[in-house]
């Protein structure tokens, strides 16, 4: 995005749309504070710094993969029944 830093005055300022909210790469500051409602999807779960997105597991629990592991398990366990009729047929 463009623009400057109100703390270092660095032109690297980027939006995060995870969180609703605007940071800083040079200094590792949020532009924007949260709004201190403990109910908002967007504040509440942002950690204390942006480098922290990175290390930080996902706050929605849409993300966490679980539909995909579901999925291949149930293709693991499709294959192993096709096998066992395969080799035990009469």
């Amino acid at each position: 995005m463009s623009g400057e830093c109100p703390f270092c005055g660095g032109n690297n300022i980027f939006d995060i749309a995870m969180y609703d909210a605007k940071f800083c790469m040079d200094c590792d500051k949020w532009l924007e504070d949260v709004c201190g409602d403990p109910e908002c999807t967007f504040c509440a779960q942002r950690p204390y710094s942006p480098s922290g997105v990175l290390f930080e597991p996902p706050p929605f629990p849409r993300f966490n993969g679980s539909k995909d592991w579901r999925r291949m398990n149930y293709q693991h366990k499709t294959d192993g029944a096709k096998r066992h009729t395969q080799r035990y047929r009469i």
